[in-house]
């Protein structure tokens, strides 16, 4: 079964072919030739229809979008109690997204704003303040991460607020070695080499730990595990990212 029966395209409910296939346990090949008879048959019926393609293992292949009387049209001729139930709730599916599309939707109020945007900083705060209980990082760092994770949230910019941050802790991001290894195709062990290489990071014992010149690109994190292990997590920003990038790409030209 699928999860979502309905979809919007050019401003009016529509389903695709693969989703009626799927749902009335057909071929897709089978449902896509009932719908070509229907385009050869009737041509106004056109206007019923949107031809399209979808992926699949990196290849196109073609499906259709319907309206609600394209889809009257297709599965008229499906019988049984299965078929049945499904055209029940495709109607259902389509009369609530009808309803949904021809509902006013109201601009909210200034004052609606204010308080929404006023939520938005209470709840900013109080992710700050659990990050630093949780990670015991300073207020720039924990600022920044709760920044991007309630922003999406709310739907609001904080940049202006960004630009309050000291510039060091706001630069400083969460990137791992492994993280940083992701982007650039290297492993974890090269990035570490790299880092220290450049005399921003040492070894002690089998922890890494932050030169003074590694600073300005990034911050130990303490953390005590599970199993009472304790010790520092270096967590590093996009500065350094683009510092070792530029490095490999130059390297790459020689």
């Amino acid at each position: 079964m699928t999860t979502t029966l309905i979809q919007v395209y050019n401003n009016q409910p529509v389903v695709s072919s693969r989703t009626v296939a799927e749902d009335f346990g057909k071929e897709h090949k089978d449902v896509l030739e009932s719908i070509r008879n229907i385009l050869a048959a009737e041509f106004s019926a056109a206007k019923f229809y949107y031809e399209t393609t979808y992926e699949n293992r990196g290849k196109q292949y073609p499906c259709y979008l319907m309206n609600r009387d394209g889809f009257s049209l297709l599965v008229m001729g499906f019988t049984g109690k299965q078929a049945l139930d499904w055209k029940i709730q495709y109607i259902n599916a389509f009369n609530e997204m009808e309803k949904q599309l021809s509902t006013p939707k109201l601009t909210p109020s200034p004052r609606f704003r204010a308080r929404h945007l006023s939520t938005a900083l209470k709840d900013m705060e109080k992710t700050k303040e659990t990050l630093q209980k949780m990670f015991k990082v300073t207020d720039g760092l924990a600022y920044s991460k709760a920044i991007s994770m309630i922003e999406p949230l709310y739907g609001v910019s904080f940049d202006s607020i960004r630009e309050l941050l000291p510039a060091a802790e706001h630069q400083t991001g969460f990137m791992t070695p492994s993280e940083i290894g992701a982007r650039l195709n290297k492993s974890a062990r090269e990035i570490n080499l790299l880092l220290a290489g450049y005399g921003y990071q040492h070894k002690e014992g089998k922890v890494w730990r932050l030169d003074e010149a590694g600073k300005a690109y990034g911050e130990e994190i303490p953390y005590t595990a599970p199993t009472g292990h304790s010790g520092y997590q270096i967590r590093w920003n996009e500065k350094v990212l683009q510092q070792l990038q530029a490095v490999m790409e130059g390297a790459d030209a020689k």
